[in-house]
Order: C-alpha cells, then structure tokens, then sequence
C-alpha cells in the first residue's frame, strides 16, 4: 500500500484531536488510548500526515488554483469560479473560492504533524520493533511535511497563528504571528529534519539501514521526505526571502548530490509520458511529489488537474474547464524546436505539452495520468502532485547566480534545461535580460505545476500577467484573503488588509 493510501484519510481521526482543534467534528472509531502503542501506529500516524498534506493540496485543485491561476497563463472556458481567480476576484461569491480561501486544511497537517511529533517517543517505549532510528526518520519526515504546510500558508495568506504544539480544546484565540518568524520555524525545522533523513530508502543510508517499513527503496522513491526534498524546499524557502546566497548552497547541495538523491534530468518525453512518467511518480528526475496511484486503490475522478485540463480525445468532454490560448501558447514557447512545444512553418503541431492546437479551445495536455475502471470504461485519473523536481532546482539556481552577479555559471545552469528541450544555449549578447530568460525557461519547463504565480511573486513581475497594478501588489492583493469560516471561528484573526 502507497504510503498515502486515501485510507489514512478516514484513519486520520484515529490520530489527532485536530477535529476540536479545527473546529471539525471528532469521529473517534478507536479510542485515543488504544493509539501509539505499536509500530504500525506510528506508520498510520505519520502516513496520515501526507494524507492530509495530499488533501490541503488536491482539494478543488488547491496548488494549482494557488500556483497558476492568478498568474495569466490559464483562462477558464466555462466556470465563473475559476474565471474569478484568473481576473482577480478572489471575494467573488463562489463556494470554491471559499474552499481555497480557507487554511484550515493546512493546519489539519499541522495538526496531525504536531501529534506525531508529540506520540511517536511513546511507540518507542513500548513496541521493541519500532527503534529509535525508525523514530527519528518518522519525526524528520513528519517536520518537513509541517514546514511545507507553513511554507504555503506564508506564500498564500502571509501572517498565520504558528502553532508548534499538539493543543488541546480550540485554538480560535490564537493571532497571527509574522510571516518572517513562520519562515524562520520552516528553516530550522527543514534544517532538523534533513540531519536525519537519508538520501533514499534503499536501506544504505546512515541515517535509515534496513528495510523501511517492510518495502524497498524504489517503493518510497520521491514519494515521501528525504535529504534532497529538504534541501530543496529550503532553496525555495530562501528565495522566497531574497537570500540567494543560501538558495544557491541548498540547490546545490540537491544538484552535486544526484547519485545519492537518485534523480536527475528527465526527458521531454518522460516529462509528458501517460504512464512511467513524470506525473506517474515515477520519472527520475521527482525529488518529491504526492502520489495517486492506481494500483494501491489512490486515483480518483476529481482531485486531479486532469479534471480540468483534458477534453477529447483523452476525456468525454468536449472542452475542458481551463486552458492556455493559442495566443498566448505561442507567446511562451516562441523558440523552434522546443520538444515541449513548438509549431513549424506549415503549421505542424509537436511536443507533448498541448493537444488540439487548432481548436478555439486548445486542450493542456501535459499531465494525462489516466486510468481506466469498470466496463463500459471509465475515467480516474492518478497524477502526483510533482511539489518538487530536478529541473526545478537547475533553474532555481540558475536564479540565485543571477541574483549574485554569477552571469556565467547562471547561464549554464539555465542551458542545462535549455538544451535538454531542444533550444539553442542563451547567450548575453543574443538573448536579451538573462533573469527573463531564466523566469521563460521556469515557465515553459513547469507549466501546470504550481510554481508560475509564486515565480513572479518572489520577482516582483506579479503586475505584468497578473492584470494587478504595482500599487495593488503593494496593499496586498498578492495575498489571498481568508475565509469566511475561518473569521468566523477566530475572533483574533482579522481579514487581510487589501480583502477588507
């Protein structure tokens, strides 16, 4: 069984007091001092934790409603909610756009998180199968997933109550804490954690020797925290803060250390493949994704991009709820010979980024894990949510050099990809504004994967796709509003200032 099996979701309650936490009801179907007395407790515990991180994300499409809508790629055919979000009106009267709004399943991984963290010593008191380095790779894991989760609360709303601790009864009362102290708690939890997670499960590492929770390496591969995704969110993280020279030395920790992390470049193909690819989790260049795999009962019909993004011939639809026009297709991938996409002379459509180029309605066919159940078929889809790659490191300190006036060695890191995708080396003399050409290359390499808006957030070029003026960026409008719900249940937190 996957490690997220859909199954931890419903075991989740089994786990946490989060329900009074969040204000969600308790649905106890063992009581909680029949918990954390074994070690399969403790793998339910920590897996439910990725669960519910898989959750905060794959509801109504969150990373992608967070990641690209907003940021002038996508428009949406048929779906005011959607449309929305890519004009900017995120107070529109959507339930979906409440959905988004609301952090709580963020903190529903943190919750759970800070559970774990709080019960897994008491496993080990009392279960002699579970040891203490089984423990603490369980505990680094459990920190990396509660440092993504603040990570994207930060990025999303800004200020938010920093919880730490496994709380009892309601935390309606907690205020927000700074965005620059929750970015500092993620930097020292991933810092922690990465001291005591291997580089792969292959039961070789100093820190994890054996067999991990009775499956091989390649089982866990990608799918859960490991050196490389630490170092990785770290980049991120410190970019996020403008402080390149220590995103530079955490990327290129992930990118000397690629025989160790086992991944590396993928190809074009592998990138856009149906199945073995990328988006099936299984694409040699993930450092860490969220999985859906069909063959441990985890695809689903909704939850998916592909929901979204496919039309026939892939799907029965015939014409998919977001889409990148022609227009601007041909705006992004305006290089001959990109295997992602390009168009000849004669108007001949290749690479595996779009289908139906001639449609009003061209379909972004890029992720396509489908899956077939039941007769007559019918559609599931399995695609991971990819929250980190290699390429994505490449060109992240491709950015960082350029940031630190390393022109020469930011270029190579940016043809590294480049070349890879079929387009000739940039060059400074030729190509125009090195730091456009990297953000391009980010653009066209991760297109549909989440990270577009917080590109051009982190930039500062949020107003020339997003439709935001600089002065509405300055008051706030980069930031989502909060929910409802959540001002409802918490007095002390008070509405962002643009939103109010």
């Amino acid at each position: 069984m996957k490690p997220y099996n859909i199954l931890f979701l419903f075991l989740i309650v089994l786990f946490t007091r989060c329900g009074k936490e969040l204000d969600l009801p308790s649905r106890h179907q063992v009581p909680e001092n029949n918990m954390w007395q074994q070690r399969n407790d403790a793998r339910s515990g920590v897996f439910a934790t990725y669960g519910l991180m898989r959750a905060a994300l794959a509801n109504e499409n969150a990373f992608f409603a967070y990641g690209e809508l907003r940021a002038g790629n996508f428009k949406a055919s048929n779906r005011a909610d959607i449309g929305a979000v890519t004009t900017q009106q995120l107070n529109a009267n959507f339930s979906t756009l409440e959905e988004w709004k609301d952090w709580r399943r963020f903190y529903a991984v943190i919750a759970q998180a800070n559970l774990c963290l709080q019960k897994l010593p008491q496993v080990l008191e009392k279960d002699f199968r579970y040891n203490e380095q089984n423990m603490k790779v369980d505990m680094a894991s459990v920190r990396f997933l509660r440092a993504l989760a603040y990570f994207y609360i930060v990025r999303i709303w800004g200020d938010a109550p920093l919880i730490a601790d496994a709380v009892d009864g309601n935390f309606s009362g907690r205020s927000r804490d700074p965005q620059s102290k929750i970015l500092d708690f993620v930097e020292q939890e991933l810092t922690a954690a990465s001291a005591n997670l291997p580089w792969n499960y292959d039961g070789n590492q100093p820190e994890q020797i054996g067999i991990y929770y009775d499956q091989a390496g390649s089982f866990w591969l990608s799918c859960i925290a490991s050196k490389a995704a630490c170092y990785a969110l770290l980049a991120h993280v410190y970019a996020w803060r403008g402080d390149y020279a220590a995103c530079e030395s955490n990327a290129r920790l992930v990118y000397e250390n690629t025989s160790l992390g086992k991944y590396t470049f993928t190809t074009a193909s592998t990138l856009t493949a149906e199945t073995g690819g990328v988006f099936s989790a299984l694409g040699n260049g993930v450092i860490f994704s969220l999985t859906a795999d069909s063959r441990y009962q985890e695809s689903a019909a909704k939850g998916h991009l592909e929901d979204w993004t496919l039309s026939a011939p892939l799907v029965d639809k015939t014409v998919p709820e977001v889409y990148v026009p022609a227009d601007s297709v041909l705006k992004i991938f305006n290089e001959p010979n990109d295997q992602r996409f390009a168009i000849s002379l004669a108007g001949a459509v290749s690479g595996g980024y779009f289908q139906n180029f001639t449609n009003p309605v061209p379909m972004f066919s890029k992720i396509k894990a489908r899956t077939f159940t039941q007769q007559p078929l019918f559609n599931n889809f399995q695609s991971a949510i990819v929250v980190t790659r290699y390429e994505d490191i490449v060109l992240l300190r491709a950015e960082a050099l350029y940031y630190l006036n390393d022109l020469n060695n930011a270029m190579v890191y940016l043809n590294a990809v480049r070349t890879r995708r079929g387009l000739t080396e940039f060059n400074l003399q030729t190509g125009g504004n090195l730091l456009n050409a990297i953000l391009k290359e980010r653009q066209r390499e991760l297109l549909g994967e989440g990270q577009r808006w917080f590109d051009l957030v982190r930039n500062r070029q949020a107003h020339l796709y997003s439709g935001l003026t600089t002065d509405q960026i300055t008051r706030g409008a980069a930031l989502w509003p909060l929910s409802k719900n959540t001002l409802a249940n918490n007095a002390a937190v008070q509405q962002n200032s643009y939103w109010k």
